[in-house]
């Protein structure tokens, strides 16, 4: 099996000095964002919970995954995507009509977190950009 210490993957995509982060809402924090991904299952790698996220959600493949570094049991990832569409989005809401749950994603300029206090999750990975 996997040597796994990580319990969650996430990805970070780049687009020179923009972030394609996932918009969450947190009980205690308000709105936050942080990179795409997922728990990662038992029989799975990390890149491979990574992987499956951007499929699902978004219907694109990964490539150039590298590891950025493991945030308090979160495995972050940085990778691109050729499907070119997704970099002349602005964001992207996803609806699953399965779990009736809806996913924003948007770019955001990594400035803009220190700029105007918005949150990237998890901790430490802003200061590690």
């Amino acid at each position: 099996m996997w040597a796994v210490t990580a319990t969650t993957a996430r990805c970070l995509i780049r687009d020179l000095d923009e972030l394609l982060v996932e918009e969450v809402t947190d009980p205690d924090e308000g709105r936050v964002y942080r990179p795409l991904g997922r728990d990662v299952r038992a029989d799975e790698s990390p890149e491979e919970a990574v992987r499956e996220a951007f499929r699902e959600t978004l219907g694109v493949d990964l490539s150039w995954v590298t590891v950025l570094g493991d945030y308090d049991g979160v495995r972050v990832f940085e990778a691109s995507v050729d499907d070119r569409w997704l970099y002349d989005e602005t964001g992207v809401t996803v609806y699953d009509p399965d779990t009736e749950e809806t996913t924003r994603l948007a770019w955001l300029h990594v400035e803009d977190f220190e700029k105007y206090g918005e949150v990237l999750r998890p901790e430490g990975l802003l200061d590690d950009l």
